[in-house]
């Protein structure tokens, strides 16, 4: 019985990701996760939250970071302190929600499995709908401007 415990929690414990990563931490591996959502490494919306979204090899440790301002990131934590961070299941997916500030909101995630990590780094802009709406109503002008002399 002792056993089977340790063997249960031992497939439920998360790798040890550090508290803080640099901007240009790469990792040694190239293939544990990909990041489907964003879609690239520069995204915009106009929604306070964004989901991030991967796939990645079942037992993959992720963990979620967030820029500090100065080029470093700090690993994200819960309302209890404890670590953000997630485990593939066998479906290979993972998914975090996350919630924006206004203007440049820079991002990474650290996938951990083996002695092997890999690290994704990704900017999710979040623009004011009115900004979107200005945007539009330029172009709209400039396109009736030039529908007018053809």
């Amino acid at each position: 019985m002792a056993a089977i415990l340790i063997m249960l929690s031992g497939s439920f414990a998360f790798a040890e990701h550090p508290a803080a990563i640099g901007a240009g931490e790469t990792g040694n591996a190239a293939d544990l996760v990909v990041v489907k959502k964003p879609e690239t490494k520069n995204s915009a919306t106009t929604k306070t939250t964004y989901g991030i979204t991967g796939t990645g090899k079942n037992g993959v440790s992720v963990a979620y970071y967030l820029e500090n301002g100065d080029g470093s990131y700090s690993i994200m934590t819960n309302g209890e302190g404890e670590a953000v961070r997630t485990k593939i299941g066998a479906a290979g997916v993972f998914y975090k929600q996350m919630s924006l500030n206004e203007g440049h909101n820079k991002f990474a995630v650290r996938a951990e499995y083996g002695g092997q990590y890999q690290v994704v780094y990704f900017d999710v802009n979040l623009i004011k709908q009115e900004v979107i709406d200005n945007m539009n109503s330029f172009t709209n002008d400039v396109q009736g401007l030039f529908n007018g002399w053809l």
